[in-house]
């Protein structure tokens, strides 16, 4: 019943203050419509409920009026239910909710619009989600635009349709169909919706007129009092429900919305009348509501509106019509398809023509597979084609709004890069780096102008990588920066803000995650083990599998270059033994085959296409390691693997926040969901600390874990001193404050924050905004 995040555009309570009422009108022809007006997508708030029930009888009422339309203001129907009034209803308890249950008041208005005596339409103008699809089909019809489509996306909030979608759909739809829909949040458009029922007709010309005529043209036929088809109730007691359930289960191990929604569908399928399956539904959706993976997921949801609201940056952004990009490997050609698919043109330029071509050539097979697929049109290939451009030469920046470098992370070569877009650019040309790890305040100490530069570091591939850390420098102007985020909207990326520290902030964290994941094998950990406790957790991957996959070679190669093969910095941590063999050996993980094993990729595993198993090289070497070292193997628990991945790089995430490099805590979440594959319903590492742990546990376990890193690196001389177990002071400061109630929407982190910087200098540019 709600707007989720799978929808481009939402509304929040405070956004909007005036009135979202519902207008009523009476057509020539006897047909009243009434409108839902809530900008901008109709949410169904508390105003726009009780309006709509003020103005709805008086249709039925009214004796001119024979049939009613329904329809929505502007290009959508209706996208849901407002996601920032649930913050409220959870603040109030599931007590008091029993007492004033707001999702009763919307149930109330889909039974007025049900059990109405004059025919009722609902004129499908454009997309009706979740809420939105239910009003529809409290409707006796629909009528559809070609440009609607119909959807249920309460799922990804981990919640269900709670005003009797789940008991409606199945009445209407085949039940593959209705799981689907429900289960996997998946829309259908018009047609689509048409096909499997719950459309009655696709308008061929204006929806309103064509859902008049149905309106006149069909008596009432309120869903609740259709049956569930024969076909439905059979594959229900045939195991469909379990088999759908298993899909969904197996796409999110971790969500608990799909098994409430199969009992709904059970409802719906078995003897109980419409009342009783929604007796059962709004049982399920109030269990939905108070669980913490749902307030993760809404979390989630408003994390990404607010991380577009940077504190400091209100200034209008420059207009982006061309962009340049400079490296054509595989992180420039992934950022230029970004900026072509959204219909801006690019210049590519790198400095030897193989490169080039070859750059070019992976961004037409990446396309033209797409085409072959039928994912893209040929006509759509060769638009996104003509709008590239590449070139050896620096002069054709001369127009382009925006350069950003991808060019490898040597500090010389980024400083020279930067002088020559400086001497071919126009003076307002911002020039951005793609640096994950280096200075940015050092390389744009070179320019005349320092304050046209930003960080813009892409994760790889950033056609199909979500995050995009937008970089604060010490000269960065407001302009700059308002225009980075945009820039950010404009290519649909997640995008946070973040201070330029040592490795920004999911690189920063990290590096303790990577650190431990080798020092518990180090100890006795399986690298079996270790990965399996990460992906149980809900990792995308385990943190020896993300080693192979982005290169065992990356910081090996930093410290060979830094002439100090034992260097430790904010982004990279002992102990290298392991690793350090792996890369002297060549096996950099995927991006290294060894056809003399048949191996597509060696590293700490052998890979073959989609398999892979541990090398047992890599074992043996392990105990070697061990043994030089003077360790005995010991048994490792799964919890103690978990704590020592996830608590360390928690810490950082406060230390973070502390020293001011990131606005507030719900911007590293983001950053870890999108980018790091972060379990969602988790809601990202702060907001886990703070809703599934508690800062006292996680402090108490990194002293624990403190003492025995220290222990180990000053008994014995084989292990480098290592600080990330140390506690943040923002941490021990909300620890004192765990159980504190704070404004619903709001997280103790981001209050006991507030007051620590008023208190607290910090370096970075977030510290006193």
């Amino acid at each position: 019943s709600f707007c989720a995040s799978n929808v481009p555009v939402f509304c929040t309570f405070s956004d909007f203050t005036a009135a979202m009422p519902a207008a009523i009108s009476v057509r020539p022809d006897g047909v009243g419509v009434i409108t839902m007006d809530s900008p901008p997508v109709n949410s169904l708030g508390t105003e726009l409920v009780t309006s709509f029930k003020q103005e709805f009888p008086k249709l039925v009422q009214d004796p001119k009026v024979k049939a009613i339309v329904v329809t929505g203001k502007g290009a959508m129907f209706c996208g849901g239910a407002e996601i920032t009034e649930f913050a409220v209803m959870v603040a109030m308890g599931p007590e008091k909710m029993k007492e004033n249950n707001p999702v009763a008041a919307l149930s109330e208005m889909m039974d007025m619009i049900d059990a109405s005596p004059k025919t009722t339409v609902a004129a499908l103008n454009g997309p009706a989600l979740g809420g939105g699809a239910e009003v529809s089909l409290a409707c006796h019809y629909r009528v559809a635009s070609d440009k609607a489509s119909v959807g249920f996306p309460e799922v990804n909030l981990g919640l269900l349709p709670g005003a009797q979608g789940t008991q409606r759909l199945p009445r209407v739809a085949p039940l593959p169909t209705a799981m689907q829909m429900i289960l996997q949040g998946k829309p259908l458009k018009a047609d689509a919706a048409r096909k499997n029922g719950i459309v009655d007709a696709v308008a061929k010309k204006d929806v309103i007129e064509e859902a008049a005529e149905w309106a006149l043209s069909h008596p009432p036929a309120p869903i609740s009092k259709r049956e569930v088809p024969k076909t439905n109730r059979f594959m229900a007691s045939a195991g469909g429900l379990e088999a759908g359930l298993n899909t969904a289960v197996n796409a999110a191990p971790l969500m608990i919305a799909p098994r409430a929604i199969i009992k709904c569908f059970e409802a719906a399928c078995s003897h109980k009348s419409f009342r009783e399956g929604l007796q059962v539904e709004m049982e399920q959706f109030t269990k939905l509501v108070f669980s913490v993976e749902s307030a993760a997921l809404r979390h989630l949801f408003l994390s990404e509106r607010l991380a577009q609201k940077v504190p400091g940056i209100d200034e209008k952004p420059m207009p982006l019509k061309k962009i340049g990009i400079l490296g054509a490997g595989l992180m420039g050609g992934g950022i230029a398809m970004c900026f072509i698919q959204k219909g801006v043109p690019v210049v590519l330029k790198d400095a030897k023509q193989e490169w080039l071509d070859g750059g070019v050539k992976k961004i037409e097979s990446l396309w033209g597979g797409q085409a072959k697929k039928g994912r893209l049109s040929k006509e759509k290939f060769q638009q996104y084609m003509s709008m590239l451009k590449p070139t050896l030469d620096y002069a054709d920046f001369k127009d382009v709004d925006m350069v950003i470098e991808a060019v490898p992370e040597i500090m010389d070569l980024k400083k020279q890069c930067f002088l020559d877009i400086e001497a071919n650019t126009k003076p307002d040309c911002l020039i951005c780096t793609n640096t994950s790890g280096l200075n940015i305040d050092d390389i744009a100490a070179v320019l005349k102008d320092p304050s046209r530069v930003m960080g813009t570091h892409f994760f790889s591939p950033a056609n199909v990588m979500q995050l995009l850390e937008n970089v604060r420098t010490g000269k960065s102007s407001i302009k700059t920066l308002s225009t980075g985020m945009q820039m950010a909207k404009i290519i649909s990326k997640k995008a946070v803000m973040v201070g330029n520290c040592d490795g920004f902030v999911g690189n920063r964290m990290l590096a303790p995650y990577a650190g431990e994941a080798k020092m518990v094998a180090e100890e006795g950990a399986t690298i079996e083990q270790i990965d399996k406790a990460a992906t149980a957790f809900g990792m995308a991957m385990g943190p020896m599998a993300l080693g192979d996959l982005v290169g065992q070679e990356l910081f090996w190669k930093q410290r060979k270059a830094a002439g100090d093969m034992m260097k430790q910095t904010k982004t990279y941590y002992g102990p290298y033994e392991l690793t350090d063999w792996l890369c002297e050996l060549g096996r950099f993980g995927m991006k290294t085959p060894d056809p003399s094993i048949k191996a597509d990729g060696r590293g700490v595993f052998i890979h073959r296409g989609r398999d892979k198993f541990v090398d047992p090289e890599v074992v043996a070497k392990l105990d070697e390691v061990r043994k030089a070292k003077g360790v005995t193997p010991r048994p490792v628990s799964d919890e103690e693997i978990v704590e020592r991945l996830f608590y360390p790089l928690i810490n950082e995430g406060f230390k973070i926040l502390e020293e001011g490099f990131v606005a507030r805590s719900s911007d590293i979440d983001l950053a870890y969901i999108y980018g790091y594959g972060f379990p969602p319903s988790k809601g990202g590492p702060m907001f886990f600390a703070e809703n599934y742990v508690g800062f006292q546990k996680i402090l108490e376990r990194l002293k624990v874990y403190d003492a025995q890193a220290k222990e180990r690196y000053t008994k014995n001389s084989a292990y480098l001193p290592i600080d990330y177990f140390v506690p943040s002071k923002l941490l021990e400061a909300c620890a004192a404050k765990q159980g504190t109630k704070v404004f619903p929407g709001q997280t103790l982190i981001d209050v006991v924050l507030k007051d620590f910087r008023k208190s607290h200098d910090g370096a970075g540019p977030f510290s006193k905004l």
